[in-house]
């Protein structure tokens, strides 16, 4: 959880397989913004930690989100977030197996 301005924020990790390294995509955080957006569980987003490894041979490229709900702060919680998300990663080509963790 962060704090700041009176606001609270959520943080979540995430990780997706990547046939390349990646280190940077705005399409996908634009998506990922639009998703929690629509589905009403954030009023605020900021991504950052950009990073691409490689773990268990399998190419990552990983970032955090940080989330606020300035009316609803109980509404920004790993179900919903996971739930928004589903199936984001079918418009990525070369992209899979996406994991969300809270911080």
């Amino acid at each position: 959880m962060c704090m700041s301005c009176d606001e609270t924020s959520q943080i979540f990790s995430i990780e997706i397989v990547t046939q390349e390294p990646v280190s940077n995509n705005m399409d996908l955080y634009k998506e990922i913004a639009h998703r929690l957006f629509q589905n009403k569980i954030i009023s605020l987003i900021n991504v950052g930690n950009n990073r691409a490894y490689v773990e268990n041979d399998k190419q990552i490229f990983g970032f955090e989100l940080h989330l606020t709900n300035r009316q609803n702060p109980a509404d920004v919680t790993l179900a919903n977030v996971e739930n928004a998300l589903e199936g984001l990663l079918m418009q990525f080509e070369g992209y899979s197996e996406m994991q969300i963790k809270l911080n």
